[in-house]
């Protein structure tokens, strides 16, 4: 694997960069599927350049008690993905230990995404039947949000899996290999640094500008289809 660690001058930027190299898709039966606010504006650029739908899967990280300890991550459903890093007898001992704990830090976590959410309600998994669907983040530094997008898509139809991101580490791009039926990641690093640090402008809109760039692209996307579904009627 190439170690190459690449700047890019916005998520934008990287977006553009990231739909020239899947543009094979552009006539084909896409979804985007965004794994958080900064991943929406990636890929929003990648929808408008393929003409494809977006949605956004909302996750939030679980801590051990001692707030540093990632045991997870939950989506917006309830969906649960352990850290693969813990072997199986090593979860167990954290389910015994700190059950409780991890019960009511599920519970909390479910709270914000809901709040979070707002009145674009739930995730629809029939977004994604039979279709092409190219999950995206901005950074995929342990992989996890795209081991909750598999767990999420897993039990669904669809026709390929591709997994893109502007920067990853080698561990998350081994993780995203094994799930993923292609995989396309511009810059790949061993030692992380802050996200941040990998884009000159670091901006990401408020979550109601995010939720607002969704419907946009989902409304041009109805918009232009509408004349072929009337001819495909007649």
């Amino acid at each position: 694997m190439t170690i190459n660690t690449n700047y890019f001058e916005s998520r934008q930027q990287a977006g553009q960069i990231l739909a020239d190299k899947l543009f094979k898709y552009r006539y084909e039966d896409v979804i985007i599927l965004a794994l958080s606010e900064g991943g929406v504006v990636v890929g929003a650029e990648i929808a408008r350049k393929l003409h494809a739908l977006i949605a956004m899967l909302l996750t939030k990280d679980v801590f051990l008690p001692d707030g540093r300890t990632l045991m997870g991550i939950v989506n917006e459903q309830g969906g649960f993905v352990y850290n693969d890093a813990f072997s199986t007898g090593e979860i167990e001992e954290f389910e015994s230990e700190y059950h409780e704990n991890i019960q009511i830090a599920k519970f909390n976590a479910l709270h914000d995404l809901h709040v979070a959410l707002g009145q674009g309600g739930i995730l629809s998994k029939e977004y994604f039947r039979n279709r092409i669907v190219i999950c995206v983040s901005d950074n995929a530094f342990n992989g996890l949000a795209y081991m909750v997008a598999n767990d999420f898509l897993k039990q669904i139809h669809i026709q390929k899996l591709v997994m893109v991101a502007p920067v990853a580490t080698v561990e998350a791009v081994d993780r995203m290999h094994v799930m993923a039926d292609e995989i396309n990641v511009l810059s790949v690093t061993e030692f992380p640094q802050n996200i941040d640090h990998y884009f000159n402008d670091t901006s990401i809109p408020s979550h109601k500008e995010t939720i607002n760039t969704l419907n946009d692209i989902i409304l041009q996307w109805q918009q232009s289809e509408a004349p072929e579904e009337v001819s495909a009627n007649k």
